[in-house]
């Protein structure tokens, strides 16, 4: 029962991530903690394989319909997010073997939500500001950054990585969508990876029918979300990514008082 709760919201969740280019991890993480079936470290865990899958089926979709892409800022990119990743991992372990739990979730959803809150402003703003970022070093620095805040709070970052691909490289909402899916690859991949050599797998075994359910479920909403995103206009899919935002904003503000109060 718990593995079709999860199956349809996974789906649903990648559909939007990939129509929109927010990945699938920022709807998948927040809703999976408010029904609280299991820790904030399962939960991630199974956000990670979940958008890991959802941005692999996206991208080869992305690929098939040749969409123009510059590969030296993907590259970049991703070679910060995969340090980023690392980095983020360790200081989610660090947090969550210090603090209760509750706090974590809390930590995390106030985190989330204050970076969404950004996003939604930032996006819907005439006129914002915004840069042409050239040199290579600050756009590793800026993939590092993604790659930090996508583990620790064990989301894709899509929505996060695209407003700050708006911000610097002047690229348009729709545009961002491919470098924000390229750059979950990198992320989630080093995240997976790291998780392996360090034989963290142990406690997810049990969980398996769960996170096959979850994987062949985002390869479904991947493949479905990137074939809308092609259909609609920019206008389109910014409207649809602030209503999600919104929504999520606030499941993680009950999730942030829920997990503080909790503790």
């Amino acid at each position: 029962m718990i593995a079709l709760v999860y199956g349809i919201i996974i789906l649903t969740a990648c559909i939007v991530g990939a129509l929109s280019g927010i990945g699938g991890g920022v709807i998948i993480k927040p809703v999976l903690d408010l029904f609280g079936f299991h820790t904030v470290e399962i939960v991630g865990f199974i956000a990670s394989c979940s958008v890991f899958a959802m941005s692999i089926s996206s991208s080869v979709k992305q690929i098939r319909a040749k969409t123009k892409i510059q590969p030296k800022i993907v590259l970049l990119i991703a070679a910060g997010s995969i340090t980023g990743s690392i980095i983020g991992n360790t200081i989610f372990d660090a947090v969550f073997n210090r603090f209760d739990a509750n706090i974590v979730k809390g930590i995390q959803s106030a985190i989330l939500a204050s970076f969404l809150i950004f996003v939604i402003v930032y996006i819907n703003k005439k006129n914002a500001k915004s840069f042409k970022l050239t040199n290579p070093a600050l756009i590793i620095v800026t993939g590092l950054f993604l790659g930090l805040i996508s583990a620790f709070l064990g989301i894709g970052g899509g929505p996060i990585n695209m407003a700050f691909l708006v911000l610097l490289f002047s690229f348009s909402v729709k545009e961002s969508t491919v470098y924000s899916i390229a750059i979950i690859i990198f992320s989630k991949l080093s995240q997976l990876i790291t998780i392996f050599i360090n034989n963290q797998f142990k406690p997810y075994i049990e969980y398996w029918p769960i996170i096959l359910v979850a994987v062949v479920a985002a390869l479904a909403g991947g493949i479905i979300g990137a074939k809308l995103n092609k259909k609609l206009s920019n206008k389109t899919i910014t409207r649809a990514l602030s209503a999600v935002l919104a929504l999520i904003i606030v499941i993680n503000i009950y999730n942030a008082a829920a997990g503080f109060i909790a503790a």
